[in-house]
């Protein structure tokens, strides 16, 4: 790791909010009611290729407003046929994409099948590798998987190091950091493993100051450079001469 780089990490890491109640339904050092965990995983499973605003609204909507907030929330889901579950996409207005909205009804049948109906069962006395693993197989999805691995380091539900989920907002913002232009959406690994070597220790850390950069400041137009705190590090807001 280079010097610049080293100082790019330290200057992430102490800008890193620590907001204890940045994931719904998870509150730090408390384990969580079967009904928070499988709310909180479904929030996780419909933010894919949507506004992470909106996939949390409409989890919030679906299992407290339209399916009556059920302790068994995924066997609510799954107690429908495919054919149903599809016929409500409309209705439910869950996600942009068909496949976002099959994809709900498909993961919660295995969670009813393999952990019974209860998303803890996923992660509770395993290993980050084993929840991974897991969640992987759960057709969850590589990216939303380290999403889901961070955000129970976070509050404590999993003791270890994780990866950054490298959707656009993290591809964008280290990319152009590290190299002048961001990641594109086939080389999400590159920005994986450039959080590696930033933060070796951790990974995950970097995420959140990496996301809220991209949300609010290194937008993918009109990037408002002279706000930003990584100005004199990053590569993309220095002239070709610096």
């Amino acid at each position: 790791m280079t010097t610049r780089e080293a100082r790019i990490a330290q200057a992430l890491l102490a800008h890193r909010d620590t907001d204890q109640h940045f994931w719904e339904w998870l509150v730090p050092a408390q384990p969580p009611s079967r009904k928070a965990a499988n709310k909180f995983l479904l929030a996780c499973i419909l933010d894919y290729q949507v506004r992470a605003e909106t996939a949390w609204r409409n989890a919030s909507r679906l299992a407290e407003q339209i399916l009556g907030d059920p302790d068994d929330l995924w066997g609510a889901i799954a107690s429908a046929s495919l054919e149903q579950w599809n016929s409500r996409r409309k209705e439910y207005s869950l996600h942009r994409f068909t496949k976002g909205h099959e994809r709900v009804f498909t993961i919660g049948q295995k969670i009813v099948a393999q952990y019974a109906g209860d998303a803890r069962n996923i992660w509770q006395g395993q290993s980050i590798d084993a929840t991974l693993y897991r969640l992987y197989s759960l057709g969850v999805g590589e990216q939303i998987s380290r999403m889901i691995v961070g955000a129970l380091i976070d509050v404590g539900l999993l003791d270890g190091k994780g990866d950054v989920k490298a959707d656009t907002h993290v591809r964008r913002v280290l990319g152009r950091l590290l190299h002048g232009r961001e990641f594109p959406a086939d080389r999400a690994q590159e920005a994986v493993d450039s959080a590696r070597r930033l933060h070796p220790e951790n990974p995950w850390l970097l995420d959140r100051p990496l996301y809220r950069l991209g949300k609010s400041v290194c937008t993918a137009s009109a990037p408002r450079c002279g706000d930003c705190f990584m100005q004199p590090l990053c590569a993309y807001s220095q002239p070709p001469d610096a």
